[in-house]
């Protein structure tokens, strides 16, 4: 009979392993945790944790303490009719056998004869909806034919196990989930990457053979918004959340390289905003808004223009809102004539566009320089 400093401690083994099945996700680390606490609170010699295999025909011992090497995460064995796991299972109760070399009743490894054991308990552990994982062996090398407080402790732990193990393996399941999620979606850019390479390189082609200036220039206008497309999309999925990142270093970092890109038109670049993320779905017509006014700053806004080019951008969030202000101090925008470049109205009509994507309507102003502001609702 368990005295009361022996129900106590037992009470502290089943708090104690609570708590580390709550702070782990490792499977075996847990089950061998288990293993352990069961043999302090016992004062056996040896404990282990057997898998049902997938063929319902055999075990697999998952885990264990006080076993020789080469049979912890190694040893298979067999579910016949004539074992006393196979025996517990079906009973759905903890078999007592208090000693292997009289009982006639079982057969049993050679692994538990050749490490000594005599008495041995199976105790059958299920998961949540009455399916059988397995079993939770506790062995001694001494005959021992526990009592009804120590079997009841047996059965009370391996009812504690049968949820834990059930959320261990969904917790695996979402990993391998997600890595394959992963896996798909770096495929899928690199798919997206190759195709916005093919068509820039089939638009850059077909700008060589164009017979027309206005030809020319329009398919060049194409090229490089393809090729804008392609940077904002590189961006957006380099980032270690595909689904929001951080706003100002993705501005910053596809502004630099579009003003790398005209060096010839020195124009200083200046990123001015609070740290702030924003969703994919704004980040992408957003960043082409952005590479958009860029663009046609620097081809046309600093023509004759003797001062230092300049093109600001500055955003800021406020009552649930997000508003994003891009300038130049060029010379303004031209008035319309109809003299105008044929598609120069086009870069202003895919930014009308865009911004309906974000839920934003262009706002624009030309005292100093051009200036666009936008405003929308933060996306979450």
């Amino acid at each position: 009979m368990a005295n009361i400093e022996q129900m106590i401690r037992r009470q502290r083994v089943l708090a104690d392993f609570g708590e580390f099945a709550l702070r782990s996700q490792d499977l075996d680390e847990v089950l061998t945790e288990a293993c352990r606490l069961i043999g302090d609170a016992l004062a056996t010699d040896l404990a282990k944790v057997v898998e049902i295999e997938e063929d319902r025909q055999s075990l697999f011992v998952r885990s264990g303490v006080g076993w020789p090497s080469g049979v912890v995460g190694e040893t298979h064995l067999p579910m016949g009719d004539h074992t006393s796991e196979s025996y517990a299972i079906k009973q759905g109760m903890p078999v007592i056998t208090p000693d292997i070399i009289t009982e006639r009743r079982f057969a049993f490894p050679d692994l538990m004869k050749n490490a000594g054991v005599r008495g041995a308990v199976n105790v059958p552990i299920f998961l949540p909806g009455g399916k059988a994982y397995g079993l939770l062996q506790v062995d001694s090398r001494e005959p021992w034919n526990p009592d009804t407080l120590d079997t009841e402790f047996l059965r009370t732990y391996a009812t504690i196990l049968g949820p834990v193990i059930d959320r261990l393996h969904q917790v695996h399941a979402l990993r391998l989930a997600t890595d394959r999620n992963v896996t798909l979606l770096d495929e899928l850019q690199h798919r997206i990457k190759n195709n916005i390479a093919a068509i820039t390189s089939l638009v850059r082609l077909r700008r060589h053979k164009a017979a027309t200036e206005d030809a020319r220039y329009e398919l060049g206008v194409v090229g490089e918004r393809i090729e804008a497309l392609r940077l904002v999309h590189e961006h957006v999925y380099a980032a270690k959340n595909a689904g929001r990142l951080p706003l100002r270093p993705y501005v910053k970092q596809l502004l630099e390289g579009l003003v790398a890109l005209h060096e010839e038109a020195a124009v200083r670049l200046s990123v001015q905003m609070e740290d702030m993320e924003v969703g994919s779905d704004t980040a992408i017509p957003l960043g082409l808004i952005l590479n958009e006014f860029t663009t046609n700053s620097m081809k046309y806004a600093f023509e004759g223009e003797s001062k230092q080019a300049l093109i600001l951008v500055e955003a800021e969030q406020r009552d649930g809102r997000l508003r994003v202000r891009i300038s130049d101090n060029g010379k303004g925008l031209p008035a319309a004539t109809k003299e105008a470049r044929p598609g120069s109205g086009t870069g202003m009509a895919l930014i009308a566009r865009l911004s309906r994507q974000i839920g934003a309507k262009p706002d624009w102003s030309s005292e100093q320089g051009t200036a666009l502001c936008l405003e929308f609702e933060r996306r979450k």
